[in-house]
C-alpha cells in the first residue's frame, strides 16, 4: 500500500509488540505476587518457630540468642516484604501503560482500517461512475442519430 495506509503493517508490528511486552509485565507481576506470598509466609513461619522454641526451650541464653537470630530473620523478611511491594506497584504501573499504549495502537489500527475501507469505497464508486459514463454518453449518442435520421 501506498501514501497514508503505509503505516497499517507498522501500526501491527507495533502493537504485536506492545502486547508482548504487557505479557512480560504480566508474568513479572505474577512472579512478584508469587514472591510476596512466600516471604510473608516465611515471615508466619518464623513467628511459629520461635513460640514452638521458647515453649521448648530450657535453656534461656541459647533461646536469646535464637531468638535475637530470628528477629533479625524476621526484620529482613520485612525489608524484602516492603521491596517486592514496591516493585509490584512499579510492576502496575507499568502495565497500567502498557496497556494504555496498546488502546491508542488499536485505535489508530481502527482508525486506520476504517479510512481505508472509506478510500477503498471512493476509488470503486469513482470506477462504477467512470464505468457509468460511456454508457450514457453511447445512449445520448444513439439518441441522437435517431432525431438525425427522422
Amino acid at each position: 500500500m501506498t501514501g497514508r495506509f503505509r503505516g497499517a503493517d507498522s501500526i501491527g508490528k507495533l502493537l504485536k509488540i506492545a502486547r508482548a511486552e504487557a505479557e512480560i509485565v504480566r508474568v513479572d507481576l505474577a512472579d512478584i505476587d508469587r514472591a510476596l506470598a512466600s516471604a510473608a509466609a516465611e515471615i508466619e513461619g518464623v513467628a511459629a518457630a520461635v513460640a514452638r522454641e521458647e515453649r521448648g526451650s530450657t535453656d534461656a541464653a541459647a533461646f536469646a540468642v535464637y531468638a535475637e537470630a530470628m528477629r533479625e530473620r524476621r526484620f529482613n523478611l520485612n525489608k524484602t516484604l516492603s521491596a517486592l511491594e514496591g516493585a509490584r506497584e512499579a510492576a502496575r504501573d507499568k502495565l497500567s501503560v502498557a496497556l494504555a499504549e496498546i488502546a491508542k495502537l488499536e485505535r489508530l489500527a481502527d482508525i486506520n482500517a476504517r479510512d481505508l475501507l472509506t478510500a477503498q469505497r471512493r476509488r470503486e464508486a469513482r470506477a462504477d461512475a467512470d464505468n457509468a459514463v460511456p454508457h450514457v454518453a453511447a445512449r445520448m449518442a444513439g439518441a441522437g442519430r435517431k432525431s438525425i435520421a427522422r
